[in-house]
């Protein structure tokens, strides 16, 4: 039989409970406010790893604002990551299509024939993920339009727009290898390791899209190198590795190194007594390695 449920605990409750762990309340009012709006099990997620080996009780002299600083910084790193995936998942979605579209100029809806996958099975599921995203955008106008006007036929380019990344990185994988080598081409690597770097990519959006932890999480996953675009930077597991598949994934250079690195950069001077750059796999020289 299994644990039973822990039951409601107040906010003056949790206020306690994290007092009598050793955590520092400097302000309880301010605790109140924040844990009116940020919720006491995603916080004290931020805290496990400032345990005592073998006890609930936190290290000495750990606070409750350093702790809500690290979720804020946790929060603000999201956010600009998310903007660099949006690139990311719009360019991929792009080269997809005009890659497919332009090998069969008069064939709208190539991505749905089986010839030019590997697996009849694996485009089953696909075509099965494809209609559900369909029905679940009907409202959309470029939607409802095609449902109007060409039996709720898409093509490649209009149907690319309502597939989740995971949808296209199931399409990817499953394609002959002509085709994934000339979409691994825009990318300036090989069709294996763009597979590699897709798969980080989806599960790294997707953590963050659920706004899970960041900081000092492993990924449990290490990125494919590619001699095309060498690195010394060491691989460990955090979001640093994740950071560098989008270095060499997002298509906008100038973008990357004058918005996304500074903004990085700043984000990380702002928080600096609070953050280890070791939590988040960075490197003391990680500026060089980030740079296109």
């Amino acid at each position: 039989m299994g644990k039973k449920l822990k039951k409601h605990l107040s906010i003056d409750g949790q206020i306690a409970k994290l007092a009598s762990r050793g955590l520092i309340i400097e302000d309880e009012d301010y605790a109140r406010d924040v844990l009116d709006r940020i919720s006491y099990y995603r916080l004290t997620g931020y805290l496990h790893d400032f345990r005592e080996p073998g006890s609930d009780s936190y290290v000495d002299g750990l606070s409750f604002n350093t702790i809500v600083s690290i979720y804020e910084f946790d929060t603000r790193l999201t956010r600009l990551l998310m903007f660099a995936l949006e690139d990311i998942e719009e360019a991929f979605k792009t080269r997809f299509a005009y890659v497919l579209s332009s090998e069969f100029p008069n064939d709208p809806q190539i991505y749905t024939r089986l010839k030019i996958y590997r697996d009849e099975e694996e485009l089953k599921k696909s075509r099965r993920m494809i209609a559900a995203a369909k029905r679940n955008n009907h409202s959309l106008p470029f939607i409802k339009h095609h449902i109007d006007h060409y039996d709720g036929k898409l093509p490649i380019w209009v149907a690319v727009e309502i597939m989740t990344m995971g949808t296209i990185r199931a399409l990817y994988n499953n394609l002959k290898g002509p085709y994934q080598k000339k979409i691994a081409k825009k990318y300036n690597t090989s069709s294996v390791i763009l597979q590699n770097w897709v798969e980080n990519i989806t599960y790294t959006r997707n953590h963050l899209a659920h706004y899970m932890r960041v900081y000092n999480y492993n990924f449990g996953r290490i990125p494919s190198s590619c001699k095309n675009h060498p690195t010394s930077a060491v691989y460990r597991g955090r979001i640093f590795d994740q950071i560098m598949v989008m270095k060499f994934m997002y298509s906008d250079e100038k973008e990357w190194n004058e918005y996304i690195v500074p903004q990085l950069k700043q984000l990380l001077n702002d928080y600096d007594e609070v953050i280890d750059l070791y939590c988040l796999g960075f490197p003391g020289d990680w500026e060089l390695h980030l740079k296109k």
